[in-house]
């Protein structure tokens, strides 16, 4: 007789959606702050304290893969957006020499 086919692995969900988002947000704001570098670094800072309280949130609803996601777009946003604020000071693009 034939054997039982083995069951197909569970389906893995992507847990780093927090990211792609935060990034996509990150970037609308640098686009509509016209290379206001003071504008960016408040925004910056405002989605990095909502990603902290999200992550919070889901680590007391124990969902470690998102506290590791939302953790890792609160690095990231920091990264990027305070790089992208300091290189938008130090060439002069804020337009307020």
């Amino acid at each position: 007789m034939s054997e039982p086919q083995p069951s197909p692995p569970d389906k893995k969900r992507s847990y780093f959606w927090p990211i792609a988002v935060n990034l996509g947000l990150l970037l609308l704001e640098a686009l509509a702050s016209g290379g206001n570098a003071d504008s960016l670094a408040f925004s910056v800072v405002a989605l990095a304290i909502i990603n902290g309280v999200a992550a919070v949130i889901m680590g007391r609803a124990g969902r470690m893969h998102y506290v590791v996601a939302f953790i890792l777009s609160v690095l990231i946003l920091l990264l990027i957006g305070l790089g992208v604020c300091a290189l938008i000071l130090q060439n002069g693009l804020h337009g307020e020499h």
